[in-house]
């Protein structure tokens, strides 16, 4: 089964969909970073940690990716190049994720439209020659390029595992979300960093779980904060 395209047997390659803190933290090396989105998958914070953010009193909440008929969930497609750098890249995925709960699947992946079609054409001194204002070329071409997808390796946490929390309301998960710390830190911190992360990237995203789970937490860190001055 090719991963890619463009994979061949004479040199091993493999892409790997990261849509939480790997996004910013991927733990291994790779030879390529591009923005790309999972198709049929949304992202939700559905996932129960006990160690990086949270602990078996309290666990914290991170995301997992859940089938959806209506959203695709973005993140970064790493491409790992040579046999010894995907052995390595696995091997620091299953101690980081596996051991939390996740489970290793093949997902369909598409590249961003900003990334998979033809760059613009570039001038002399290196600024981009375009028919469109700025604002205008980077939200036409915003969003999946399903004609060029392909399978790459991310980790999914199913209902089965035995850290799955699940969904509640929203305002019980962003309390749960503040009060949680684990050994990488606050939960609180991994959600603000992977919504200020999308936001970067995908600046014309609609992501409303994430983001009102954002809001939601960034008042219950505000007050917190105001209530210890």
């Amino acid at each position: 089964m090719h991963l890619h395209p463009s994979t061949s047997t004479a040199h091993a390659s493999l892409w790997i969909f990261g849509y939480g803190s790997l996004i910013w933290n991927p733990g291994f090396s790779y030879a390529e970073r591009r923005k790309a989105h999972a198709r049929g998958y949304a992202r939700r914070m559905y996932q129960g940690n006990t160690y990086h953010r949270g602990d078996d009193n309290l666990p914290g909440r991170v995301a997992t990716l859940v089938e959806s008929q209506t959203e695709d969930a973005n993140g970064v497609a790493f491409r790992v190049e040579g046999t010894r750098a995907i052995e390595e890249a696995l091997k620091h995925l299953n101690e980081r994720e596996v051991g939390n709960g996740y489970v290793f699947k093949l997902v369909r992946v598409a590249f961003d439209l900003s990334e998979s079609s033809p760059s613009r054409a570039s001038s002399t001194d290196g600024s981009s020659l375009s028919s469109y204002s700025d604002s205008e070329e980077e939200e036409r071409r915003e969003g999946p390029d399903y004609h060029s997808s392909f399978l790459a390796l991310t980790c999914i946490a199913h209902s089965s595992n035995e850290f799955f929390l699940g969904p509640a309301h929203p305002k019980e998960m962003a309390a749960q979300i503040g009060a949680a710390s684990g050994k990488a830190g606050p939960n609180h911190e991994y959600v603000l960093k992977l919504a200020e992360n999308i936001r970067a990237l995908f600046p014309h995203t609609k992501d409303s779980h994430l983001y009102g789970l954002e809001k939601r937490v960034r008042e219950i860190v505000k007050r917190e904060r105001r209530d210890t001055v």
